[in-house]
Protein backbone atom coordinates (compact mmCIF):
# COMPACT_ATOMS: atom_id res chain seq x y z
CA UNK A 1 0.00 0.00 0.00
CA UNK A 2 2.61 2.20 0.96
CA UNK A 3 5.57 1.47 -1.98
CA UNK A 4 3.44 -0.83 -4.27
CA UNK A 5 6.55 -3.44 -4.49
CA UNK A 6 4.46 -6.28 -3.30
CA UNK A 7 2.90 -7.49 -7.11
CA UNK A 8 6.45 -7.02 -8.51
CA UNK A 9 7.94 -9.04 -5.94
CA UNK A 10 5.16 -11.80 -6.29
CA UNK A 11 5.76 -11.58 -10.10
CA UNK A 12 9.16 -11.92 -10.57
CA UNK A 13 8.73 -14.56 -7.35
CA UNK A 14 6.30 -16.46 -9.80
CA UNK A 15 8.24 -16.15 -13.14
CA UNK A 16 11.03 -17.45 -10.95
CA UNK A 17 9.47 -20.96 -9.98
CA UNK A 18 8.34 -19.77 -6.49
CA UNK A 19 4.67 -20.73 -5.73
CA UNK A 20 3.07 -18.02 -3.80
CA UNK A 21 0.53 -19.23 -1.77
CA UNK A 22 -0.23 -16.87 0.72
CA UNK A 23 -0.45 -13.82 1.63
CA UNK A 24 -0.68 -11.81 5.39
CA UNK A 25 -2.71 -8.82 5.72
CA UNK A 26 -3.30 -6.67 8.72
CA UNK A 27 -6.83 -7.03 8.84
CA UNK A 28 -9.22 -9.36 6.96
CA UNK A 29 -10.40 -6.73 4.15
CA UNK A 30 -6.30 -5.34 3.53
CA UNK A 31 -5.37 -9.01 3.28
CA UNK A 32 -8.26 -10.00 0.54
CA UNK A 33 -7.48 -7.17 -0.93
CA UNK A 34 -3.88 -8.07 -1.24
CA UNK A 35 -4.76 -10.93 -2.43
CA UNK A 36 -7.25 -9.71 -5.31
CA UNK A 37 -4.44 -7.35 -6.24
CA UNK A 38 -2.22 -10.69 -7.05
CA UNK A 39 -4.68 -12.25 -8.95
CA UNK A 40 -3.37 -10.18 -12.44
CA UNK A 41 0.05 -11.76 -12.06
CA UNK A 42 -0.30 -14.83 -10.29
CA UNK A 43 -3.42 -16.10 -12.37
CA UNK A 44 -5.32 -16.91 -8.78
CA UNK A 45 -5.64 -15.36 -5.59
CA UNK A 46 -3.39 -16.67 -2.82
CA UNK A 47 -4.88 -17.57 0.70
CA UNK A 48 -5.48 -14.78 2.55
CA UNK A 49 -4.18 -14.32 6.30
CA UNK A 50 -4.32 -11.65 9.28
CA UNK A 51 -2.25 -14.13 11.89
CA UNK A 52 1.74 -14.69 10.92
CA UNK A 53 1.41 -17.94 13.43
CA UNK A 54 -1.70 -19.51 11.62
CA UNK A 55 0.05 -19.03 8.53
CA UNK A 56 3.33 -20.29 9.48
CA UNK A 57 1.22 -23.29 10.57
CA UNK A 58 -1.21 -24.08 8.15
CA UNK A 59 0.72 -23.25 5.12
CA UNK A 60 3.87 -24.60 6.31
CA UNK A 61 5.83 -22.31 3.76
CA UNK A 62 9.69 -22.95 2.48
CA UNK A 63 10.14 -19.32 2.81
CA UNK A 64 8.63 -15.73 4.38
CA UNK A 65 8.52 -12.54 2.06
CA UNK A 66 8.83 -9.94 4.46
CA UNK A 67 7.44 -6.68 2.16
CA UNK A 68 5.97 -4.85 4.82
CA UNK A 69 6.59 -1.30 6.31
CA UNK A 70 10.50 -1.12 7.78
CA UNK A 71 9.53 -0.90 11.51
CA UNK A 72 7.12 -3.97 11.07
CA UNK A 73 10.72 -6.17 9.68
CA UNK A 74 11.82 -7.52 13.32
CA UNK A 75 8.84 -8.74 14.66
CA UNK A 76 8.61 -10.81 11.58
CA UNK A 77 12.10 -11.66 11.23
CA UNK A 78 11.95 -13.47 14.74
CA UNK A 79 9.10 -14.98 14.17
CA UNK A 80 10.33 -16.80 10.90
CA UNK A 81 13.52 -17.44 12.91
CA UNK A 82 11.31 -19.52 15.87
CA UNK A 83 9.49 -21.33 12.76
CA UNK A 84 12.58 -22.23 11.32
CA UNK A 85 11.39 -20.67 7.54
CA UNK A 86 14.05 -18.83 5.43
CA UNK A 87 13.14 -15.26 4.82
CA UNK A 88 13.16 -12.78 1.75
CA UNK A 89 13.04 -9.55 3.62
CA UNK A 90 13.04 -6.24 1.78
CA UNK A 91 15.15 -3.26 3.11
CA UNK A 92 16.25 -2.29 5.73
CA UNK A 93 16.82 -5.21 7.61
CA UNK A 94 15.13 -3.92 10.30
CA UNK A 95 14.90 0.02 11.46
CA UNK A 96 13.63 2.09 14.34
CA UNK A 97 14.75 2.44 17.98
CA UNK A 98 18.21 2.00 19.59
CA UNK A 99 21.61 -0.28 18.65
CA UNK A 100 20.11 -1.52 15.18
CA UNK A 101 23.64 -2.77 14.49
CA UNK A 102 24.02 -5.03 17.39
CA UNK A 103 19.79 -5.96 17.29
CA UNK A 104 20.59 -6.94 13.25
CA UNK A 105 24.14 -8.75 14.60
CA UNK A 106 21.61 -11.34 16.82
CA UNK A 107 19.48 -11.59 13.84
CA UNK A 108 21.96 -12.95 11.41
CA UNK A 109 23.56 -14.57 13.85
CA UNK A 110 20.36 -16.42 14.49
CA UNK A 111 19.76 -17.58 11.12
CA UNK A 112 23.09 -18.36 10.41
CA UNK A 113 23.27 -20.87 13.48
CA UNK A 114 19.75 -22.52 12.48
CA UNK A 115 20.82 -22.82 8.91
CA UNK A 116 18.36 -20.41 7.62
CA UNK A 117 18.83 -18.55 4.23
CA UNK A 118 18.05 -14.58 5.26
CA UNK A 119 18.12 -12.67 1.39
CA UNK A 120 17.59 -9.17 1.80
CA UNK A 121 15.96 -7.09 -0.78
CA UNK A 122 18.73 -4.66 -2.30
CA UNK A 123 18.91 -4.88 -5.80
CA UNK A 124 21.26 -2.25 -7.12
CA UNK A 125 24.32 -4.27 -7.03
CA UNK A 126 22.68 -6.34 -10.09
CA UNK A 127 22.90 -3.06 -12.18
CA UNK A 128 26.88 -3.29 -11.96
CA UNK A 129 27.35 -5.49 -15.27
CA UNK A 130 25.51 -2.68 -17.31
CA UNK A 131 27.47 -0.25 -15.39
CA UNK A 132 30.65 -2.08 -16.33
CA UNK A 133 29.38 -2.53 -20.06
CA UNK A 134 28.53 1.16 -20.45
CA UNK A 135 31.82 1.83 -19.22
CA UNK A 136 34.13 -0.93 -20.39
CA UNK A 137 37.57 1.26 -19.51
CA UNK A 138 36.46 1.23 -15.89
CA UNK A 139 38.44 -0.81 -14.12
CA UNK A 140 36.40 -3.70 -12.17
CA UNK A 141 38.83 -5.66 -10.59
CA UNK A 142 39.94 -2.58 -8.32
CA UNK A 143 37.70 -0.53 -5.69
CA UNK A 144 36.91 2.90 -7.18
CA UNK A 145 38.75 5.92 -5.44
CA UNK A 146 35.56 7.91 -5.69
CA UNK A 147 31.76 6.48 -5.67
CA UNK A 148 28.42 8.82 -6.08
CA UNK A 149 24.86 7.97 -5.63
CA UNK A 150 21.71 9.76 -6.93
CA UNK A 151 18.16 8.33 -5.56
CA UNK A 152 15.24 10.33 -5.60
CA UNK A 153 13.02 9.09 -2.15
CA UNK A 154 9.09 9.39 -1.63
CA UNK A 155 9.96 9.65 2.31
CA UNK A 156 10.91 12.45 4.39
CA UNK A 157 12.78 12.72 7.53
CA UNK A 158 14.95 9.71 8.90
CA UNK A 159 12.68 7.66 7.09
CA UNK A 160 14.52 8.61 3.86
CA UNK A 161 17.67 7.02 5.15
CA UNK A 162 16.00 3.63 5.99
CA UNK A 163 14.09 3.77 2.58
CA UNK A 164 16.82 4.74 0.32
CA UNK A 165 20.60 4.35 1.92
CA UNK A 166 20.67 0.14 1.61
CA UNK A 167 20.95 0.89 -1.89
CA UNK A 168 24.31 2.64 -2.02
CA UNK A 169 25.82 0.60 1.06
CA UNK A 170 25.05 -2.50 -0.68
CA UNK A 171 26.78 -1.53 -3.96
CA UNK A 172 29.52 -0.64 -2.13
CA UNK A 173 29.78 -4.04 -0.55
CA UNK A 174 29.77 -5.37 -3.65
CA UNK A 175 32.44 -3.27 -4.70
CA UNK A 176 34.10 -3.87 -2.00
CA UNK A 177 33.42 -7.51 -0.23
CA UNK A 178 35.01 -6.94 2.91
CA UNK A 179 33.50 -7.37 6.28
CA UNK A 180 35.63 -4.61 7.89
CA UNK A 181 34.05 -1.70 6.05
CA UNK A 182 33.41 1.60 8.16
CA UNK A 183 32.31 5.00 7.60
CA UNK A 184 34.53 8.11 8.39
CA UNK A 185 34.77 11.96 7.47
CA UNK A 186 30.77 11.77 7.78
CA UNK A 187 28.94 14.75 6.79
CA UNK A 188 25.35 15.60 6.10
CA UNK A 189 23.64 18.58 4.05
CA UNK A 190 19.88 19.02 3.81
CA UNK A 191 18.36 21.62 1.39
CA UNK A 192 16.86 24.27 3.52
CA UNK A 193 14.22 22.02 6.04
CA UNK A 194 13.57 19.77 3.58
CA UNK A 195 15.19 16.55 4.32
CA UNK A 196 13.68 14.79 1.54
CA UNK A 197 16.46 17.00 -0.04
CA UNK A 198 19.54 15.41 1.81
CA UNK A 199 23.29 15.06 0.54
CA UNK A 200 25.70 12.66 2.65
CA UNK A 201 29.33 12.56 2.32
CA UNK A 202 31.97 10.04 3.52
CA UNK A 203 35.21 8.14 3.46
CA UNK A 204 34.34 3.89 3.40
CA UNK A 205 37.73 2.24 4.26
CA UNK A 206 38.56 -1.33 4.81
CA UNK A 207 41.86 -1.94 6.98
CA UNK A 208 44.62 0.04 6.41
CA UNK A 209 43.44 0.43 2.18
CA UNK A 210 42.63 3.71 0.89
CA UNK A 211 39.31 5.14 1.39
CA UNK A 212 36.86 5.64 -0.94
CA UNK A 213 35.05 9.22 -1.58
CA UNK A 214 31.52 8.63 -1.48
CA UNK A 215 28.83 11.25 -2.34
CA UNK A 216 24.84 10.05 -2.04
CA UNK A 217 22.23 12.69 -2.78
CA UNK A 218 18.83 12.02 -2.03
CA UNK A 219 16.52 14.32 -4.04
CA UNK A 220 12.68 14.40 -3.80
CA UNK A 221 11.07 13.89 -7.17
CA UNK A 222 7.31 13.92 -7.55
CA UNK A 223 7.43 12.41 -11.14
CA UNK A 224 7.80 8.87 -11.71
CA UNK A 225 9.41 6.72 -12.54
CA UNK A 226 11.87 8.58 -10.66
CA UNK A 227 15.65 9.90 -11.33
CA UNK A 228 18.31 7.40 -10.19
CA UNK A 229 22.27 7.66 -11.43
CA UNK A 230 25.51 5.53 -10.23
CA UNK A 231 28.92 7.25 -10.91
CA UNK A 232 32.43 5.55 -10.20
CA UNK A 233 35.47 7.77 -10.50
CA UNK A 234 33.62 10.28 -12.90
CA UNK A 235 32.26 8.01 -14.88
CA UNK A 236 28.09 8.06 -14.45
CA UNK A 237 25.58 5.81 -16.04
CA UNK A 238 21.70 7.45 -15.35
CA UNK A 239 18.93 4.98 -14.78
CA UNK A 240 16.23 5.50 -17.56
CA UNK A 241 13.08 3.52 -17.68
CA UNK A 242 10.42 3.72 -20.94
CA UNK A 243 7.17 3.32 -20.97
CA UNK A 244 4.73 1.42 -21.37
CA UNK A 245 6.74 -1.23 -21.25
CA UNK A 246 9.04 -1.07 -17.85
CA UNK A 247 12.56 -1.33 -19.62
CA UNK A 248 15.49 -0.14 -18.35
CA UNK A 249 18.43 1.03 -19.95
CA UNK A 250 21.62 2.99 -17.99
CA UNK A 251 22.87 5.91 -20.60
CA UNK A 252 25.66 8.06 -20.30
CA UNK A 253 24.92 11.30 -22.85
CA UNK A 254 24.34 9.58 -26.04
CA UNK A 255 25.65 6.12 -25.30
CA UNK A 256 23.06 3.59 -23.51
CA UNK A 257 22.90 -0.44 -22.57
CA UNK A 258 20.19 -2.59 -22.01
CA UNK A 259 19.66 -2.97 -17.54
CA UNK A 260 18.02 -6.24 -17.08
CA UNK A 261 15.19 -5.07 -14.29
CA UNK A 262 17.36 -5.27 -11.13
CA UNK A 263 14.51 -6.61 -8.98
CA UNK A 264 13.90 -9.42 -11.56
CA UNK A 265 17.47 -10.21 -11.43
CA UNK A 266 17.75 -10.34 -8.21
CA UNK A 267 14.62 -12.05 -7.10
CA UNK A 268 15.87 -14.23 -9.48
CA UNK A 269 19.02 -15.17 -7.51
CA UNK A 270 16.92 -15.36 -4.16
CA UNK A 271 14.90 -18.64 -5.84
CA UNK A 272 18.30 -19.97 -7.41
CA UNK A 273 19.54 -19.77 -3.06
CA UNK A 274 16.72 -21.02 -1.92
CA UNK A 275 16.35 -23.93 -4.54
CA UNK A 276 20.13 -24.60 -3.52
CA UNK A 277 19.72 -24.50 0.55
CA UNK A 278 16.55 -26.67 0.23
CA UNK A 279 18.66 -28.97 -1.71
CA UNK A 280 20.92 -29.33 1.14
CA UNK A 281 23.47 -27.45 0.22
CA UNK A 282 25.58 -25.21 2.58
CA UNK A 283 23.66 -21.17 3.44
CA UNK A 284 25.64 -17.92 2.07
CA UNK A 285 26.63 -16.10 4.80
CA UNK A 286 23.88 -13.13 6.04
CA UNK A 287 26.53 -11.32 7.83
CA UNK A 288 27.01 -8.36 5.04
CA UNK A 289 23.63 -7.41 6.19
CA UNK A 290 24.37 -7.00 9.52
CA UNK A 291 27.74 -4.72 8.49
CA UNK A 292 25.37 -2.88 6.23
CA UNK A 293 22.89 -1.95 9.41
CA UNK A 294 26.06 -0.76 11.15
CA UNK A 295 26.88 1.70 8.21
CA UNK A 296 23.19 2.46 7.99
CA UNK A 297 23.66 3.31 11.99
CA UNK A 298 26.13 5.30 11.48
CA UNK A 299 24.25 7.63 9.04
CA UNK A 300 21.25 7.63 10.89
CA UNK A 301 22.97 8.92 13.99
CA UNK A 302 24.65 11.38 12.55
CA UNK A 303 21.53 12.71 11.26
CA UNK A 304 19.72 12.53 14.75
CA UNK A 305 22.71 14.20 16.31
CA UNK A 306 22.17 17.43 13.71
CA UNK A 307 18.38 17.14 15.07
CA UNK A 308 16.26 17.59 11.41
CA UNK A 309 12.89 18.39 10.88
CA UNK A 310 10.65 15.94 9.67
Amino acid sequence: MRQGLGPFVARDLAAAGIEVGAVLGTGPESARAAADDLVAVLGEAPRAYTDLDRLLRDEAPDALAILSPSRTHEGYLRAALEAGVHVLCEKPLIWGGAELAARARRITAGFRERGLLLFENCQWPCALDAFFALHPDAARDAPPERFWMLLSPVSAGIEVLGDSFPHPLSLLQALVPRADLRLESLRLDGSGSDTRDLGVRFELRAGTARPIECHVELRHAAESPRPAAIGLDGRVAQRRISMPDYSFELVDGERSVALPDPLTTHLRDFAGQLGRVLAGEPVPDPRPSATRMALLEQVAGAFERQRWPA
